[in-house]
């Protein structure tokens, strides 16, 4: 074996690679040269006296080994985060970075409902607010909770419901009674959003946008680009929005908190999820 010591860079270099999928996208990760992670990542394979990625002109993936030293680096990874949390919590300093992973008009609705409250009364907290779609891990240097309709966990993680968030169907006056506009997920096509504007006309809607993010969608129906299912916490105090749905027929979805169970006792995600189910009315509901 090459005389070397196996030390915590070496977490970070293989979550890295991992995370990004290539050499130069953990070398922006961690902020130094691409030269300099392939000659660090080569080192460490001497040392394991194997190989951890396969090399491609599209990327890196890993192998059996490389598979492995993730999994496990991503427990060490883990580890040390409940240790900063433990040593807070013994200087009753709860704190440190907490990761909010969901859609933007879902991030959004937390800033302007009270996340700086929250964060007045936790002066050692930092909440990064990260949209995006659901596939992320919830671990990635920092403990994160996830804020997702209709998406199932993903890496060990679990769901708990927060509450109904209803929804409902608006058209700006200018608006083409016989055209949408409609949410698009590619990962998951056949949920209820994506599919309401065709459910609601047995099949003869005609779609003319989709989009990932309800405010997009809103901010469309306000020009009139054509009606649009929106959530009432958004929709129903724009004076451009007229609400054509009638409230039997308001659309209840299920919004869920993905949580890690590695990060169940961090009082940073304690903090936040204590915070998001008192508050859950005053956010989601009209």
């Amino acid at each position: 074996m090459t005389e070397r010591d196996f030390d915590w860079d070496d977490i970070k270099l293989t979550l890295a690679i991992a995370r990004t999928g290539s050499l130069s996208g953990a070398a922006r990760l961690l902020e130094i040269d691409q030269s300099t992670v392939g000659r660090r990542l080569t080192a460490l394979e001497a040392y394991l006296e194997t190989t951890l990625f396969k090399r491609s002109k599209k990327g890196v993936l890993p192998t059996g080994a490389g598979r492995i030293l993730i999994a496990r680096s991503g427990e060490m990874e883990r580890q040390a985060g409940a240790i900063v949390d433990e040593v807070r919590i013994a200087e009753k300093r709860p704190g440190g970075v907490l990761r909010v992973l969901g859609n933007q008009w879902t991030l959004d609705r937390l800033v302007t409902g009270g996340l700086s409250d929250l964060l007045r009364q936790q002066p050692e907290l930092e909440i990064n607010l990260i949209s995006g779609r659901p596939g992320a891990s919830l671990w990635h240097r920092h403990p994160s909770l996830g804020l997702w309709f209709e998406t199932a966990p993903l890496d060990r993680s679990f769901q708990v419901k927060l509450g109904v968030v209803p929804f409902a169907v608006y058209k700006a006056s200018n608006a083409d009674p016989d055209v949408w506009v409609s949410f698009h997920d590619e990962d998951n096509p056949a949920n209820s959003a994506s599919q309401f504007p065709a459910l609601r006309t047995r099949g003869t809607a005609r779609v003319r946008m989709r989009a990932v993010d309800a405010g997009t969608l809103l901010t469309a129906v306000a020009n009139g680009l054509g009606l649009g299912l929106l959530p009432m916490c958004l929709a129903e105090r724009d004076p451009r929005l007229i609400r054509v749905s009638a409230p039997s027929e308001q659309v209840d979805r299920q919004l869920y908190m993905h949580l890690h169970p590695d990060s169940l006792n961090s009082p940073r995600v304690q903090i936040v999820a204590k915070w998001l189910r008192e508050s859950f009315s005053d956010l989601f509901t009209p």
